[in-house]
This record gives C-alpha cells, sequence and structure tokens, in this order.
C-alpha cells in the first residue's frame, strides 16, 4: 500500500507533525526529540481516519509511516480520547523505529509512553468504542445470562456454541438483538 493509496473508508487527516500542532500535542511528541532519526520519521507519518472501525480506538502501522484513528474520536467533546489515542499510536511508531522492531505493547513501547507523558495502558477504556455499545448481536447464556457481545455476527451457529462459564450442558444461548 503505497503513501497515498489507503484502505476503504479511510481519509487522510495529515501528518503526524501537523496533528500535533494542531491538537496542541507538539511540546509532549517533542519530549521524544533525542531518538532523532526515529523521532523525525514519526513526524512524517500520515495520519488517517477510519469511518468503518467499531471498536478499534487507533492503529499503528510503522512500516507504512502510518496512523489511523477511529472517526468517533473526532467528534465534539472527545479531545481526551482523541489525544491520548493519538499519543499511544505515536508511541508505537516511534517505538518500533527506535529499536528497528516491532514492539508491540512491550517494554520499548512502555518506555515511550511514559516519555510521551501518557500511562501506558494496552487496552482502551472508551465506552462508546466498547463491544457492548456496537453490539449487533448479543448471544446470552440461558444459565447464567451472562452475555457475548458481537459486533458482526458470528459465523458461528449458535447451536455449536455454549455458555464458557456454565459449558455445554447447562450453557445453551440465545440470541438477542439490542435496542
Amino acid at each position: 500500500m503505497s503513501a497515498e493509496t489507503f484502505a476503504r473508508g479511510h481519509r487522510r487527516i495529515g501528518t503526524v507533525r501537523e496533528i500535533a500542532e494542531s491538537w496542541g500535542l507538539a511540546a509532549r511528541l517533542d519530549r521524544a526529540a533525542s531518538y532523532d532519526r526515529a523521532f523525525r520519521e514519526m513526524l512524517d507519518c500520515v495520519v488517517v481516519v477510519s469511518r468503518r472501525a467499531r471498536t478499534l480506538a487507533g492503529a499503528a502501522y510503522a512500516a507504512e509511516r502510518r496512523i489511523v484513528l477511529n472517526a468517533r474520536l473526532l467528534e465534539q467533546g472527545r479531545e481526551r480520547d482523541r489525544d491520548s489515542t493519538f499519543i499511544h499510536e505515536c508511541a508505537h511508531v516511534l517505538a518500533d523505529l527506535a529499536h528497528k522492531r516491532s514492539c508491540r505493547h512491550g517494554a520499548g513501547w512502555r518506555e515511550m509512553m511514559r516519555l510521551l507523558g501518557e500511562a501506558p495502558h494496552v487496552r482502551h477504556r472508551i465506552p462508546y468504542l466498547s463491544r457492548e455499545a456496537n453490539a449487533k448481536i448479543i448471544w446470552r447464556c440461558t444459565g447464567c445470562a451472562q452475555a457475548y457481545h458481537y459486533v458482526r455476527r458470528p459465523r458461528r451457529r449458535i447451536t455449536d456454541c455454549y455458555c464458557a462459564d456454565c459449558g455445554p450442558g447447562q450453557g445453551r444461548l440465545r440470541e438477542e438483538i439490542p435496542e
């Protein structure tokens, strides 16, 4: 995928440098300037917005020099979630480029998160991007009422599945459609 060819539903909003300046995050990113080459390459990464993402807050692709953000983060009043997700993804790119390998959520990434002034949380806690908030289908156990939320219709049949807690004997599932 070239720098200007994006997946369907993605829209380019600028480079990390441009976005950081317009969102007031440039000073936080400047804390990583000592990583010189990796820092400059991170600033030149393209930032795109995905209208298709449901539960994904963001994603970083260091090899492609691209960061993807969920479009819902750009809505009014969600600046805090947007900024922390943006910093999280910048830390991924910076760590991967600085260490010349994928750091995932390991020590290199945690180090970058702390350097950029963010707590190194792996999973987001954004209610409007949760599986529960975006569920198209819910399977509920008839035994313990445990709910299994699906953003897309599962490929497997409900009759082939059972509750993880109750087991195949008591853990029959029934389908619900959320309001």
